[in-house]
């Protein structure tokens, strides 16, 4: 009798836990390749080296500036000798969008109006000297002829 009484529990606590409305069938998506799907680039990192796109920090706001750009509000926290890190959030509905220089480097969150990042003073300082940025191609390749070429002779 206790069995019975055991086995029929055991059985209404798996249909309760089975009636979250989970279904347990596997997940599938249609094929595509994942750089396509999440825009990513090939090593999954910021567009932007240094960006932390869609993160917001937290960490002892002292200024708030108009913004325009993630890359101009990062260029003004390199220029500031107080700042630490900074965050750019875009403007959203009627609130304009912000530069916030932080004293600190603060906790991350998720917000997918706000791009950070570290001072590059700081991050100069932890990692060295960034490299210098490789030259733009030319437009014109190597060896080729200045002159137009001549066309049927002419």
């Amino acid at each position: 009798m206790r069995l019975a009484i055991l086995l029929a529990a055991t059985a209404l606590i798996g249909l309760a836990a089975g009636a979250d409305g989970v279904s347990r069938k596997a997940v599938s998506s249609p094929g595509m390749d994942p750089l396509s799907a999440t825009g990513g680039s090939a090593w999954n990192g910021p567009d932007t080296p240094g960006h932390e796109k869609h993160r917001y920090r937290h960490g002892s706001t002292y200024k708030v500036d108009a913004g325009s750009t993630a890359d101009a509000c990062e260029a003004a926290c390199g220029e500031d000798g107080v700042c630490q890190s900074w965050s750019f959030v875009e403007a959203y509905g009627s609130a304009a969008a912000r530069c916030e220089l932080k004293r600190g480097s603060g906790k991350s969150e998720e917000n997918l109006l706000a791009t950070s990042g570290v001072s590059p003073r700081v991050d100069a300082s932890y990692w060295g000297e960034a490299a210098v940025a490789a030259p733009s191609p030319s437009t014109t390749l190597s060896g080729e002829a200045d002159a137009t070429p001549e066309i049927d002779g002419n």
